[in-house]
């Protein structure tokens, strides 16, 4: 098996592995870097020379794995993706928005490559869809060669899948983006119980000490007080939230509560944006699939109002009673509500802003965590200047498996070779050093930009 990775950095970023197994040529995920703009957040596709890409496997739909995959289909026309059921059903609401955004990037800061792909190329891809069923595994030919690939469940979020490759007599197990533990929507990961010969691993949460009392359940128990206080207070709370799985993760802990009364039941309750849109997608994927337990209902209950609005100023008049906003854009990205939102509530010291997800320190969500009380801050897209009153909370739910619990799932896989992708230095680091004392035997390749090595 000859591998190449085109991430073009050594981090999270564009997660694109080529993979020559056979007579095959394979792209494990397809994404563009959330850090880079333009050109130089796409995969390094001119590793790939002229190989013609057979397959696509597509881990889930967050677009760090699946952002260029429109790019990709519309010069490799021969390929075939293959991606499991509920992620072929969010797959075009999430490229299409994708689509929107760079268009107003195109706009503002005068990228011109942008967008990458249309609407109609994003047609277009469907017909190379191959949905997979969790479990089922589907075997494809090529002169004379064969290889059989099962998905099977990663949790993290909806549709997400860990690939099974079989060709001849080895076994090549890509474990993308996995959450072992269940969350309220969704069912955990359920990785096959076989031994295999090659492991690719995720390694996002390698930094990360998980604290004892920081448990899943303590977490979401401490969401909801701090909710329930600061509204009680008389203030708001902001969420900024993930669109794709955290948004509709904190839409039902908060109805839960509600109908525990653990929160009023009155409180308004404000969303925009994808994140509400999946909405209807997570509906339509609850009524075919056991796994996912989250329905349009739910909104319904909570009595969900549509948030519209963009001066600090204008967004007081519309919050003079306490609320809650769970807004699309867990990093406070820049033009989005809840960086708008943000800039509204940060100067009232009855306010709370609640990050439920991982923050880049170089948005905006993380440069206002390294903020303090009484700091002047900065929003820059507005030309504003706020003083932080507001109180700000950190909560460790993350979708990403607890690196332990990583480290043991892989081990226990028995593998002869396993492979480092997806992860800042220092978490690929982490698995490394860890891997050498407690697999001395096993080789341990650590995946670099361009790099390209034979197992």
């Amino acid at each position: 098996m000859r591998l190449i990775d085109l991430n073009r950095t050594r981090d999270i970023g564009s997660s694109c592995l080529f993979a020559e197994i056979g007579s095959f040529n394979i792209l494990f995920d397809c994404g563009t870097s959330p850090k880079c703009t333009g050109y130089s957040s796409l995969p390094d596709f001119k590793k790939l020379g002229a190989a013609a890409i057979d397959l696509i496997l597509i881990s889930h739909c967050h677009l760090d794995h699946v952002g260029s995959v429109p790019y990709l289909i519309r010069k490799q026309q021969q390929a075939r993706i293959l991606i499991s059921q509920a992620s072929h059903i969010v797959l075009p609401r999430i490229l299409n928005n994708s689509v929107t955004v760079m268009k107003l990037q195109r706009d503002e800061h005068g990228i011109k490559e942008y967008p990458f792909y249309t609407a109609t190329d994003i047609e277009a891809m469907e017909q190379h869809i191959l949905p997979m069923q969790f479990g089922k595994s589907r075997t494809l030919r090529k002169d004379g060669d064969e290889i059989v690939i099962t998905f099977f469940e990663a949790g993290h979020v909806l549709g997400a899948s860990s690939i099974l490759v079989e060709h001849k007599h080895r076994k090549i197990f890509y474990t993308g983006d996995v959450l072992f533990r269940d969350q309220k929507t969704l069912r955990g990961a359920k990785w096959p119980s076989c031994k295999v010969d090659t492991i690719i691993t995720e390694t996002t949460r390698g930094t990360t000490v998980r604290k004892e009392e920081c448990s899943p359940s303590s977490e979401t128990e401490r969401l909801v007080t701090t909710i329930r206080n600061t509204i009680d207070s008389g203030g708001s709370v902001l969420i900024p939230a993930f669109a794709f799985g955290r948004m509709q993760e904190i839409l039902k802990i908060i109805n839960s509560a509600r109908k525990e009364k653990k929160l009023q039941a009155n409180t308004p309750i404000f969303c925009s944006g994808l994140g509400y849109g999946l909405v209807d997608d997570f509906d339509m994927a609850a009524k075919k699939l056991s796994a996912v337990d989250f329905r349009r209902k739910i909104a319904k209950e909570l009595n969900i109002k549509i948030f519209r609005g963009n001066n600090p100023k204008d967004i007081k008049k519309q919050t003079k009673e306490p609320s809650i906003f769970v807004l699309s854009s867990g990093m406070l990205v820049e033009n989005t509500s809840a960086y708008n939102v943000a800039s509204a509530l940060i100067d009232d010291h009855r306010n709370a802003i609640c990050f439920v997800g991982f923050c880049d320190d170089s948005t905006p969500g993380g440069e206002l965590q390294k903020c303090s009380q009484g700091d002047s801050f900065l929003f820059k897209a507005q030309n504003y200047v706020a003083k932080i009153f507001a109180k700000m909370y950190k909560f460790d739910m993350s979708g990403h498996a607890d690196r332990e619990e990583i480290l043991k799932k892989v081990i226990g896989m028995s593998p002869r070779a396993i492979v480092l992708v997806h992860g800042e230095e220092d978490a690929r680091n982490w698995f490394m050093d860890e891997l050498i004392e407690v697999a001395p035997k096993v080789q341990i390749w650590d995946m670099n930009p361009g790099e390209e090595f034979t197992i």
